[in-house]
């Protein structure tokens, strides 16, 4: 019941358009030197990022929203245990990004009981996808000012 419950108290995603989103049960934020592990939510791709919203009507208002862009991933993983600072150990399926912007290194965690793999497959075909280069289609073979282009 209380799984139920608390995904009717995730937020929705900005838009119907966003075709890429799933539940996570944490959110864990470490940078190396602080870790801090986030209540459970929603995790989607909108405008070239990937972007977490807490759930709401929870008691812990530990953390808020985070927008990670797609650019700035290095490396994705997967993995089953996590130990912070308090050492206490998390035994539970993790998604790990890694995301490096400026100067600061951040690693990402999406805790979650969902299909794992497939979500690890999703996330990166999307970063994949999203770091190839465009194909330039040409439609016509005459330009703005009348000259013709050799079809590449």
């Amino acid at each position: 019941m209380g799984c139920v419950f608390g995904r009717h108290c995730d937020p929705g995603v900005p838009d119907s358009s966003v075709r890429y989103r799933w539940h996570v049960d944490a959110f864990i934020l470490d940078d190396g030197t602080n870790s801090e592990i986030r209540r459970g939510g929603i995790v989607y791709v909108a405008d070239e990022a990937i972007v977490y919203r807490p759930r709401r009507f929870d008691c812990s208002k530990r953390g808020g929203s985070y927008t990670a862009e797609i650019l700035n991933v290095q490396k994705t993983s997967k993995g089953k245990t996590y130990t912070p600072d308090n050492h206490r150990t998390i035994k539970r399926n993790i998604i790990w990004i890694e995301v490096m912007e400026g100067d600061i290194a951040q690693t990402l965690g999406l805790v979650t009981v969902g299909d794992v793999h497939k979500i690890y497959d999703d996330i990166c075909d999307i970063i994949n996808k999203h770091r190839e280069r465009p194909k330039i289609v040409q439609y016509n073979s005459i330009d703005i000012d009348g000259v013709e282009i050799d079809p590449v």
